[in-house]
């Protein structure tokens, strides 16, 4: 009888509704081998208490205990030899807390036993001095050799003082057996990772306080393990099988024989499942010897698990209150329906514990339930949830306000009241002086603590970022004209003797004259004017010949014209600035162009801006990397080209996000220009010639322009 009330004790556990009772009568400590045994004894079994080591104090270990009267051992306990140095209980109402202060740190474990609660220190492991001076976290690897598993905690410099204990399953919080593994002085990332191996699920790592980080293995059973420096390393070595400690919560269950189920099930039932199966009557649900654990996954609350003996449940349209009922008579409970309960049931569920297949009935219409000793209480969720915020509400109510007050290095005090606020209870209220940039807090202790905790989060430097732009413009031309005038004179003419001895043509004079009022351009003052006139657009270089015979009844002109240039042109722009976090900058340096405008008769002017501009919005992630919204703009003021006294801007921008690493540089942007251009100048079927064409009947020009432009950004983050 005793062995099948403890087994309903821990099945309601697992249900996770169970409200504790019960006496703790003394405080025993002994020693046992190298062991310290502290045992809190009670009138009756207890589940684990709920237990953390305290932020402030690590030496420090609070245990919580819900509906348990400790009238008994209210006060405070020293001892003067061991680990333990005192033990302090408190009581406010229905809450008992316990204080366990050890003189030093030292590895311990909590065992649910019979009828009471059993701390077990190592002592052979006390007395370290907690420092960790110069050390750092780098990593966490796993090995494995010979089926044995190893996890290596990495740190530079040296390893740092730990301690550890075993958390046993805890069944009303569903939660598996840990062993938990605290880092003195340390600091540590959080993360998650899955194992299966050697027993452990999971690791978690995560910082418990400003001064401890913490390891938690997550086990499938109680391990066998051994942990060890090893150099600047910690080992935590995991054994091939576990060990089995009869004084844990699941290893002293023993499941006992139900009642037959035609006994306990309804007629009702029974008419339905004759439904499912006219043909074959319903076999009974099949009974498990072994106290199995179903996993299930949920959308909002992750892994569920269930402890409840394994049945078969086939169900047609049957009334809910009469499925509930029978599931109760299964688990030797009590039921009871409020009011709303209404509904029908049908399902196939095969082989799965009859506390999920509770679960997932009441959820399919909407109800839940509690369990009040060994009584099923069984009404819809919206009921419970009403009921549970009032007693919530009244519990509030009946605790003292306690004021606190802020000052603030970092934060406004106007936003973070903004975002505290929402955490308050409804007698709260938060109060800020923005001379001093102070927030003041009204409110229940454990709303303080939170407040309290959140303002650290958010009253904190933020980091800065210093960006610097290279702007990179080159430019390249090349030039080359060539040209040629030429032109000649001759007369045939009785003056000089040379005429044509015949009647008509008797004269003759043929000349290059260029035409009246033509622009004659290249080299000017030709003794007889130019015939072919191709000279270079612009030149540099040139050469004039004039040729003539004796009697000077003959003239030659000839001017060559020739420039060939070729330049080349960096310039070099470097803005910088700096800004926080999250946080728009922008710098500009240059000109503004005035630019008149007419409107209804009013003059009107407007700026416009011709300069280098930087505007970047810098994003630091975790990583270490940065992410930049950034605008750049190059404009500058063309007075070559003047439009009515005003120059046009000739622009360069680049607009873009990007995400940089700390300290590198990336070219976010270029541009690449080419301007070829070839001009000839000729005359029509002569520069056809060959040979002679090319030489005296054609001019060319050639103009070649390369413009470049590159645009890279570097962001660092500032250290402090």
């Amino acid at each position: 009888m005793r062995k099948k009330v403890l087994y309903l004790l821990v099945l309601l556990l697992g249900l996770g509704f169970v409200y504790a009772s019960g006496k703790l009568l003394s405080v025993k400590k002994t020693f046992e081998g190298g062991e310290e045994l502290i045992r809190l004894e009670g009138d009756t079994n207890f589940s684990l208490p709920d237990f953390y080591p305290s932020p402030k104090d690590p030496s420090l270990v609070v245990l919580e205990f819900k509906g348990i009267d400790g009238s008994a051992i209210l006060g405070e306990h020293r001892y003067d030899k061991g680990a333990v140095e005192r033990i302090s209980a408190t009581q406010d109402k229905d809450k008992l807390r316990i204080d366990v202060k050890f003189r030093a740190l030292s590895p311990f474990s909590i065992y649910a036993e019979d009828k009471g609660i059993l701390i077990k220190v190592d002592i052979s492991k006390s007395g370290r001095k907690v420092s960790s001076k110069g050390t750092k976290f780098k990593g966490i690897n796993f090995k494995k050799n010979k089926g044995k598993l190893s996890a290596e905690i990495e740190f530079s410099g040296v390893a740092p003082f730990y301690r550890s204990f075993i958390l046993k399953r805890n069944l009303s919080h569903n939660k598996p057996i840990r062993l938990v593994v605290d880092l003195i002085g340390v600091k540590i990332p959080r993360m998650t990772k899955k194992v299966g191996s050697s027993g452990v699920l999971a690791i978690r790592t995560a910082q418990f306080s400003p001064q401890v980080a913490r390891v938690v293995f997550d086990m499938e059973r109680i391990p066998k393990y051994s942990i060890e420096k090893a150099g600047a390393n910690i080992s935590v070595k995991f054994g091939e099988k576990a060990e089995r400690d009869p004084r844990v919560e699941t290893s002293s269950v023993v499941p006992t024989k139900p009642e037959t189920v035609k006994k306990e099930m309804p007629k009702k039932i029974q008419k339905v499942q004759k439904k499912v199966s006219p043909k074959n009557e319903e076999k009974p649900p099949v009974k498990k010897t072994k106290l199995a654990t179903f996993n299930t996954i949920t959308i909002g609350g992750g892994v569920k698990k269930y402890y409840g003996e394994k049945y078969t449940f086939r169900f047609k349209d049957a009334d809910i209150r009469d499925v509930i009922r029978f599931i109760a008579r299964l688990a030797n409970l009590n039921v009871i329906f409020d009011p709303g309960v209404s509904g029908k049931v049908t399902c196939e569920l095969v082989d799965i514990p009859w506390d999920q297949a509770l679960d997932l009935i009441l959820r399919t219409n909407k109800l839940g339930y509690v369990i009040e000793g060994n009584v099923l209480r069984v009404a819809p969720l919206n009921v419970l949830s009403q009921e549970e915020a009032q007693r919530r509400k009244m519990r509030e109510s009946a605790l003292p306000l306690k004021t606190v007050t802020r000052t603030l290095s970092y934060a406004e005090a106007k936003n973070v009241k903004s975002i505290a606020q929402k955490y308050l209870s409804p007698r709260g209220q938060i109060v800020i002086d923005e001379r001093t940039n102070t927030v003041i807090i009204k409110d229940i202790a454990d709303n303080i603590d939170l407040i309290d905790r959140l303002i650290d989060t958010l009253d904190a430097p933020i980091p800065q970022v210093s960006i610097e732009a290279r702007i990179v413009e080159t430019n390249t031309n090349y030039t080359r004209n060539l040209g040629i005038q030429w032109g000649f004179m001759g007369y045939a003419n009785p003056y000089y003797g040379n005429q044509t001895n015949l009647v008509f043509p008797n004269k003759i004079l043929v000349d290059g004259t260029p035409i009246q009022g033509t622009n004659v351009g290249g080299l000017t003052n030709p003794l007889n004017g130019y015939a072919i006139n191709l000279p270079s657009p612009a030149f540099n270089s040139a050469i004039g010949i004039s040729l003539g015979n004796v009697t000077d009844s003959f003239g030659l002109d000839i001017g060559l014209t020739a420039m060939e240039q070729e330049g080349y042109g960096k310039i070099l722009s470097a803005p910088k600035i700096s800004t926080q976090d999250n946080h728009p900058a922008s710098i500009l340096q240059g000109r503004q162009i005035p630019v008149q405008t007419v409107v209804n008769n009013t003059i009107m002017v407007r700026y416009v801006n011709a300069a280098l501009e930087l505007h970047v919005t810098p994003h630091i992630t975790a990583d270490g990397t940065i992410i930049m919204k950034i605008e750049i703009k190059n404009n500058s003021a063309d007075f070559t080209n003047l439009v009515r006294g005003i120059p046009p801007i000739i622009t360069q921008s680049a607009t873009t996000v990007m995400m940089v690493k700390d300290g590198n540089t990336a070219a976010i942007g270029g541009m690449y220009r080419i301007e070829d251009s070839t001009t000839v100048n000729r005359t029509p079927f002569l520069s056809s010639i060959p040979f002679i064409g090319n030489v005296l009947f054609k001019g060319s020009s050639i103009n070649r322009l390369n413009r470049e432009l590159l645009i890279f950004l570097t962001p660092r983050i500032i250290k402090r």
